[in-house]
């Protein structure tokens, strides 16, 4: 394994096989100091120390050299270097984030085999540097500016990725409560990505309640990096937020796999400084809006969003949402067109638009604006909306939901339901450089 390094065997002279058919342990001086007894701790373990020395073992009081098992599961800078992947120059000063990459992967290198916390929090500083080189990458791809070693970076950039995802797996299942041997064993099996036989349903109940666990620990996760609770909802972000927009979706297939994809993409989409959420629902069930991705400031940075996302969930476990189309080169993503926040009477200010007539406490309103195929615009509290049938009475007011109702929007100048079904009611363009997906 790249980076490891392995003690030189201790030699000596060892006695010959005695009778009994066991070999005879070798004797060595019992010279050791304090320091040789640590670093041979350190590299067997407590226990195995402990049992060295009632079997009498001694040690040499020779000098060893280190044992450092190093973190694995990424790229190092030497691999990106060996490939001809190195930095470039930066004009004025400072380092390219290709060169900063570098730096982080020393690192991790550098960290040990089982520091955990250390190896988490650097992957994570290993995506936001990724993030910042992929946005810089699209836009000189938009610009026609790509060097000719561009395109293989970007294809390392994303094994980098599929390794950390790969990474994340084994120390979330090396960190999950494990009962005795057979957890040992399933543990190793899953670093070593082996097919283990089928749960049994005991089996499927432990592995139940490490899902929900998982869950605990994503909340634990997101409230630790800054976003708020709303409803079942960790959200992050703050500003204004338009009436209506395109949105992005990603769907969640595998409840184990929430925690892995939150530490993903919460690091990308903050450096862009992009308002989003994600669904916390405890359940084993799909969750077809797990995280919801709300506009960027500029609408040309969608095209460098929905690529930058389609990268980060590469094997991840994704459905599709409904009401949404998916988009990108994968469909792992999929955006909608539609309300962000209720239409108002008073946003209808200066478009054609006039009340029709009163029917109890309801408003119907008619005009050129309303654009609705025959469905009845009606105000109530302030709000508009448009009963999903064509009638002359507004619904009841305890029946007002998204069965009986759609909310109404204000798109270009014309007032047209929001149909939930449909992934653009009111014909708005996709964003500059967001393509549909079309499934084969």
């Amino acid at each position: 394994m790249t980076g490891m390094r392995s003690q030189a065997p201790m030699r000596g002279v060892q006695k010959k096989d005695s009778e009994s058919g066991e070999r005879a342990v070798p004797k060595v001086e019992r010279s050791a100091t304090t320091s040789h007894w640590m670093q041979l701790q350190r590299t067997l373990g407590n226990r195995r120390v402990g049992e060295l020395l009632q079997r009498d073992m001694q040690l040499s009081a020779a000098p060893t050299e280190n044992v450092v098992q190093r973190a694995p599961g990424l790229p190092t800078k030497q691999d990106l270097d060996s490939d001809g992947l190195t930095a470039g120059t930066k004009f004025g000063f400072g380092k390219t984030s290709w060169g900063n990459l570098g730096d982080a992967l020393v690192v991790y290198e550098k960290l040990g085999n089982t520091d955990y916390a250390a190896q988490k929090e650097q992957l994570k500083k290993i995506e936001l540097i990724i993030g910042d080189w992929r946005a810089s990458y699209n836009l000189r791809e938009s610009n026609k500016k790509l060097k000719k070693k561009d395109p293989a970076k970007l294809l390392k950039v994303n094994e980098i990725l599929e390794s950390i995802e790969q990474r994340r797996a084994v120390i979330q299942e090396a960190e999950a409560p494990s009962d005795g041997r057979d957890g040992r064993r399933r543990a190793e099996a899953f670093s070593k990505r082996e097919v283990m036989a089928p749960l049994t349903r005991q089996q499927e109940i432990v592995e139940e309640k490490k899902e929900i666990k998982a869950s605990e620990t994503m909340d634990n996760y997101l409230e630790k990096s800054g976003y708020e609770q709303d409803r079942n909802y960790m959200s992050w972000g703050n500003g204004t937020i338009a009436h209506v927009s395109w949105k992005a979706h990603v769907g969640s297939g595998d409840a184990s796999q929430r925690l892995a994809i939150a530490q993903m993409v919460s690091p990308l989409l903050k450096s862009w400084k992009v308002y989003h959420k994600f669904d916390i629902t405890q359940t084993s069930k799909p969750i077809d809006k797990f995280l919801t991705v709300y506009p960027p400031k500029d609408e040309e940075e969608w095209e460098i969003i929905v690529n930058m996302l389609e990268s980060a969930l590469g094997g991840f476990a994704t459905v599709d949402v409904t009401g949404d189309m998916p988009v990108g080169e994968t469909g792992k993503v999929n955006m909608r067109h539609g309300q962000n926040t209720p239409l108002t009477s008073s946003m209808t200010e200066g478009i054609d638009v006039i009340p029709d007539g009163k029917v109890g406490e309801f408003t119907k309103l008619v005009g050129p604006a309303v654009q609705s195929g025959g469905l009845p615009l009606w105000e109530f509290g302030g709000k508009l909306f448009f009963s999903k049938v064509e009638t002359t009475e507004p619904p009841s007011r305890d029946k007002l939901n998204p069965n009986t109702i759609y909310m109404a929007i204000l798109v270009d100048g014309r007032i047209v339901p929001d149909k939930r079904e449909e992934p653009n009611p009111a014909n708005v363009p996709l964003p500059k450089g967001v393509k549909k997906f079309e499934r084969q």
